[in-house]
């Protein structure tokens, strides 16, 4: 009798652990929050995709050390990747996917949509003077766009821009985030004349005024008299428009009068814009400027500037400032 109660405990016993791994080792038995029953759901970009454990697992049921359990032994992934390290910021289809022990325990696919289209945060005309065009880069700087997706890519159109005739030509962008959605905007190339007070930053030199000008954007912030070539002797100053070739300080200028004599100027600021002979600087032998001196004591070409504004205008510009001598 001893012996047969021995057997039945033992036997008891066995069916008990038998039990415990058909019931997966007697683990918690997981219960899905009702919330999240159905497995495809649609979200608009930007809407919170749930990232923990409990959002998804009834948790109510367990006790505070299978709860613990369940915590160390479920992972989220989306599209593969631990929810902790991946964004939810991308529209499209995606799959987020409930690990229990390494087993998948449940699998949801999402659908992020995005109808928003992106916002142009940038839209800024461009001014440029005739004969002078502008760079690929520059027009592409003229928009910016940014989208809720933050993809968004912004092309412009073909500038029809007629660079030899002074005008207000309209350069259109659109914008497309990933999800196609577009957004257009518009601005303008205008081609000015190189006239005073034209917008922009360059130096303008009046021959008829016998008077520089600095402006920077269209504003002026140093103005002086000079002195240009001496016409009486066709030294003129070259009109047009240049730009700064190169810079330097104690210069000594050479060259041959009419007569063929030589000559030897030193000057402590120069500024050349064309060629190695025609350029702005100091002409401290001078003790007057502007009015009629150029008609017969100007220069050799180049534009005489008092010292103390050449200084100034040195430290203003840089190689490949604008020169408009008119």
């Amino acid at each position: 009798m001893t012996e047969m109660k021995s057997f039945m405990k033992i036997a008891a016993a066995a069916c008990a652990v038998l039990a415990c791994l058909l019931l997966t080792s007697c683990d918690p038995v997981l219960s899905l929050n009702q919330k999240y029953a159905y497995t495809d759901f649609t979200l608009k970009l930007g809407e919170e995709i749930p990232a923990s454990v409990e959002d998804y697992i009834d948790m109510s049921s367990l006790s505070e050390e299978d709860a613990e359990f369940v915590h160390a032994n479920t992972r989220l992934l989306y599209d593969g990747s631990d929810t902790r390290e991946k964004s939810f910021d991308d529209p499209g289809d995606h799959t987020l996917t409930i690990l229990y022990k390494d087993h998948q325990y449940r699998k949801y696919n999402i659908r992020i949509t995005d109808d928003e289209p992106p916002v142009f945060t940038r839209s800024t005309d461009l001014y440029t003077f005739e004969t002078i065009p502008l760079e690929k880069s520059q027009i592409r700087k003229m928009f910016k766009a940014e989208d809720n997706s933050g993809h968004v890519k912004v092309t412009t159109d073909k500038a029809k821009v007629d660079y030899d005739k002074a005008g207000k030509y309209k350069i259109t962008a659109k914008a497309v985030d990933s999800s196609g959605n577009e957004a257009t905007a518009e601005a303008y190339i205008i081609v000015q004349k190189p006239e005073y007070g034209a917008k922009g930053t360059y130096v303008y030199v009046s021959i008829p005024d016998q008077y520089l000008t600095y402006f920077v954007d269209g504003k002026p912030v140093l103005e002086c008299p000079v002195v240009t070539g001496n016409t009486l002797s066709g030294n003129s100053t070259p009109r047009g428009t240049f730009r700064i070739l190169n810079m330097g300080r104690n210069v000594t200028l050479k060259g041959r009068e009419n007569n063929g004599k030589k000559y030897v100027s030193h000057v402590s600021y120069w500024m050349a814009f064309l060629g190695a002979e025609y350029g702005l600087h100091d002409a401290p032998w001078r003790g007057a400027f502007g009015g009629s001196i150029y008609q017969g004591g100007g220069s050799h070409g180049c534009v005489n500037m008092p010292p103390h504004y050449a200084a100034e205008l040195y430290d203003m510009v840089d190689i490949g400032t604008l020169v408009f001598v008119y």
